[in-house]
């Protein structure tokens, strides 16, 4: 009898403790495979590793970053590819990642931060936020939806030519020449530069965009104002040496894709900038002339 005794309590003791660690807290399946596929997706965009966005993405996948709005996987991964050709080094961090499983659908969002490195050396920040929407799908969970809301991380300072020259008015593009088969390429282009601020402009050459005050003292609010109805791009700029890099946080315009922009060997003589830019692999050799 006493054995039986010692049977049942050996018995017993195995069963608390297969409770015990049937109950113990583990993250679920769905929170694992999440954060896995968001860590492609980082990966993916910071290393411009198509077939890895490819495999973390549903096909319709929508993307909101720099002001651009990217519908269906090769959209983003034609974003990706542009953006690299100008900042060929890239590093995206996310932290404190918090996911919310919804049944068949799921939330994320996380502390973002994105550095941008040309091929010169010069380095842009932003800071902001990531979200993701994610659906279980047949082959398992996918991204569907990603906001990449991110600012940069300090107000970009006034800009000054180095002859102490300021850059501040109305520029309308005079030539434009594509340097690597030297054909003149077509105008219609103006440029606005307040003290930190951007605003460049597809028009027509004989077409100014309406104004009751003086450039500097519109807000970036009312210079996206001033763009309704007319492709263009917004933001801030600040200049480093001879570069001067555009920083939109609206993007419409055919030769820009929402992502920061350098214009180098940037040169200002009495009424005339010269600028080259970089533009969808074309190297251009741009003047403008200030009408304003």
């Amino acid at each position: 009898m006493r054995m039986w005794w010692v049977i049942g309590g050996i018995f017993w003791m195995v069963s608390l403790a297969a409770v015990g660690e049937a109950q113990r807290p583990r993250p679920a399946s769905s929170d694992v495979d999440i954060r896995r596929l968001i860590e492609m997706f980082r990966r993916g965009w910071e290393q411009n590793d198509a077939e890895a966005l490819r495999r973390a993405c549903a096909p319709g996948i929508v993307m909101l970053s720099f002001g651009r709005r990217d519908r269906g996987i090769e959209e983003v991964v034609e974003h990706l590819r542009v953006t690299s050709q100008h900042f060929p080094q890239a590093e995206l961090q996310m932290e404190q990642l918090e996911i919310r499983p919804m049944g068949a659908v799921a939330w994320a969002h996380a502390e973002a931060r994105y550095v941008q490195k040309t091929a010169h050396g010069m380095a842009l920040a932003y800071t902001g936020y990531a979200s993701f929407l994610l659906e279980r799908q047949r082959g398992g969970w996918r991204i569907t939806q990603v906001d990449l809301n991110v600012r940069p991380e300090t107000p970009a300072p006034s800009t000054v030519a180095a002859e102490g020259a300021s850059l501040e008015g109305a520029w309308l593009l005079e030539s434009a020449k594509d340097l690597t088969t030297g054909r003149s390429l077509s105008q219609g282009a103006m440029l606005l530069l307040t003290r930190s601020r951007f605003a460049l402009l597809a028009v027509a050459p004989d077409r100014r965009p309406p104004r009751q005050k003086q450039l500097a003292e519109y807000s970036k609010r009312e210079l996206l104002e001033l763009m309704r109805g007319v492709e263009g791009s917004v933001g801030e700029y600040r200049r480093e040496g001879n570069r001067l890099a555009l920083i939109p946080v609206f993007a419409f315009f055919p030769e820009m894709t929402g992502e920061p922009q350098v214009f180098e060997n940037v040169r200002l003589d009495r009424e005339r900038l010269s600028v080259e830019w970089e533009a969808r692999g074309r190297r251009l050799l741009m003047t403008w002339r200030r009408v304003e």
